[in-house]
């Protein structure tokens, strides 16, 4: 009979424990990757063309058009930035909207060309596109008008109005404020 080896009872314990601790980092590694490759499975938001916000001044105030030009472009530049912010949309950028606009549209207003928004998403390849203008009634009493409507099937599905008070880039921020808060809830 061949002689056999004693081996100690202590690195018994410490060859158990170092297969016991290998098994464990390799459980660990594979739920890492199990997480990883289902969060990068998830499904990227929609992608929306935020289309320039126009005015409808109504209220026969006499004065510069510049100042309503750059205060419509700072209102669209918020809500673009706001709703990409929210992680709900993907936006897609100004100079490409622009383009789109230049290639499509006659010259007409956004929110009443029987359709050319649909046309300038399509342009774009966006699933949704963002209408929004603003109503003046007075240097008191505005409207901000939001119209998103879905480009594949020419639905409207998102419309609403905020009133606001104050002619100015605040108070027409603050209704964009409230309109993205509203849209964070309501989607």
């Amino acid at each position: 009979m061949a002689d056999r080896q004693r081996v100690p009872v202590t690195a018994l314990i410490r060859c158990t424990f170092s297969v016991r601790n290998m098994l464990a980092v390799a459980f660990f590694a594979m739920s890492l990757c199990v997480g990883i490759s289902v969060h990068a499975a998830a499904p990227r938001p929609p992608l929306m063309a935020v289309l320039p916000f126009e005015i409808d001044d109504n209220s026969g105030e006499i004065g510069s058009a510049d100042r309503h030009t750059a205060m419509l472009s700072a209102v669209t530049t918020t809500v673009r930035n706001k709703i990409e912010a929210t992680g709900r949309y993907r936006v897609v950028p100004h100079e490409a909207v622009t383009q789109a606009i230049n290639a499509v549209n006659p010259g007409t207003y956004l929110r009443d060309c029987n359709g050319c928004e649909l046309d300038i998403a399509k342009r774009l390849n966006a699933q949704r596109v963002l209408v929004g203008w603003i109503f003046k009634m007075s240097t008191l009493i505005g409207t901000l008008h939001i119209r998103i409507e879905d480009v594949g099937t020419r639905r409207v599905v998102y419309r609403r109005d905020f009133d606001f008070r104050g002619d100015n880039e605040r108070a027409w921020n603050r209704a964009a404020d409230v309109f993205v808060r509203t849209l964070s809830k309501d989607q």
